[in-house]
């Protein structure tokens, strides 16, 4: 990790993709604030915060397409600065009391603008840093999205504690999207070849390479069971605490432990997805991920919970660092970020079913039993991709040498 950090190209768009998302979450929740103040509706809050995560799952795809067109670097430092105009235009808007409807609307375009930022990021690290260092550069991008993603709603919190009114914290978040687009700014990638697709063809690409090249459609499935599987757990947790003597306490325990497996595999992941080990590595730590899962589901809330949740934390990150590694190997660097637009919509659609559907399927069978059930289903939908690896790559038309071979070591 100390070797990928010391790449500076790639510890600035790192960085900066971190506290642009800090930014954005502190928007996304100080509005949805706002907004209940102004309405006292629940739904308006709703609707607010929906928004601001709607377009991850439905433009992300186009965004690839966008961050494959010009310089990653480039595109994170623009997805950054028109946030951070954006934004202020949203604090104008609180000072001229501005409709609710206006500022929901902004609070939509501002999500617009950040879906390139993480395809641009995943396509612009192994430019960044040797294939040596990329299981552990990975590793530090998903440290980056999880941890940013509890500061966020953390720093709104100081804010609010001291005592900032709603226009102030919103230009603090403007103020912070712009330093990240300096930073990002400051990064030299350079520009990926221009492909020879156009229109719908160019857009579509990442889902024709998903539907047709065993190389990447298999590892970007086990990346789908995987955070469908995480958003299962996060509320299936929360539901199996219910009995408990003290939940409260058991459930901060637990979700604890959860966070700390995942900081701890940091430590290691870099060697376990290291080399030609990635793929066993990916099919082992997500096996070992759902086994986990269902002895939680067996054992209830305890000592021994914790230790599983460690370990599942552990093991789903380690599970996405190797997933995510296989795909940035599979496939030329012209077509990296429309590949992983596709991979963005395609999990955090995984995790929003995966936490949906966990309440109904609890309901129905129980929190335990239910988690059980759910961890054999992913692990026969692993043995389903594992048996169809004999499966022969098929080429897409207007990408060079695509295959489901592992690429040689840059």
């Amino acid at each position: 990790m100390r070797a990928a950090l010391r790449r500076p190209d790639f510890a600035r768009l790192a960085a900066s993709h971190g506290l642009a998302t800090v930014a954005q979450l502190m928007v996304t929740l100080g509005l949805g604030v706002e907004v209940l103040h102004r309405t006292g509706s629940a739904a308006w809050v709703s609707v607010t915060v929906a928004l601001g995560f709607a377009p991850y799952a439905a433009l992300s795809g186009l965004a690839g397409v966008v961050a494959d067109r010009f310089p990653r670097g480039r595109v994170l430092a623009v997805s950054a600065a028109a946030r951070a105009v954006l934004v202020a235009g949203v604090a104008v808007g609180l000072v001229a009391g501005a409709p609710v409807w206006l500022l929901v609307a902004f609070s939509a375009l501002v999500a617009v603008a950040a879906t390139p930022a993480y395809p641009a990021l995943a396509a612009a690290t192994p430019q960044c840093v040797t294939d040596e260092e990329l299981p552990a550069a990975n590793a530090l991008v998903t440290c980056v999205e999880n941890v940013t993603w509890i500061a966020g709603p953390g720093v709104y919190g100081v804010l609010v504690l001291l005592g900032l009114d709603a226009t102030t914290q919103t230009l603090v978040a403007s103020a912070l999207l712009a330093s990240a687009a300096v930073v990002a700014a400051g990064a030299r990638t350079p520009g990926p070849a221009v492909g020879a697709g156009r229109g719908w063809d160019e857009a579509l690409l990442g889902v024709r390479l998903v539907a047709r090249v065993p190389g990447v459609r298999r590892p970007m499935t086990l990346a789908v069971v995987d955070n469908l599987l995480y958003g299962y757990l996060v509320v299936a947790v929360v539901l199996l605490v219910q009995d408990a003597p003290d939940p409260a306490r058991w459930l901060g325990r637990l979700n604890a432990a959860l966070t700390l497996g995942a900081v701890a595999a940091m430590v290691v992941v870099g060697r376990l997805a290291g080399g030609d080990r990635v793929r066993r590595t990916l099919h082992v730590s997500l096996a070992g991920f759902a086994g986990c899962v269902l002895l939680v589901g067996a054992v209830g809330p305890g000592p021994v919970a914790l230790v599983l949740l460690l370990a599942c934390g552990a093991t789903t990150l380690v599970a996405e660092v190797a997933a995510v590694t296989l795909l940035q190997r599979s496939v030329e660097d012209d077509v990296l970020a429309r590949l992983f637009g596709v991979y963005d919509q395609l999990n955090v659609g995984a995790i929003a079913v995966g936490s949906a559907v966990a309440a109904p399927v609890a309901g129905l069978l129980g929190p335990g039993l239910a988690m059980g059930v759910l961890a054999v289903a992913c692990v026969a939908l692993q043995a389903v991709v594992a048996i169809g690896r004999g499966e022969p790559a098929v080429a897409v038309p207007g990408l060079r040498d695509v295959s489901g071979a592992v690429a040689p070591a840059r």
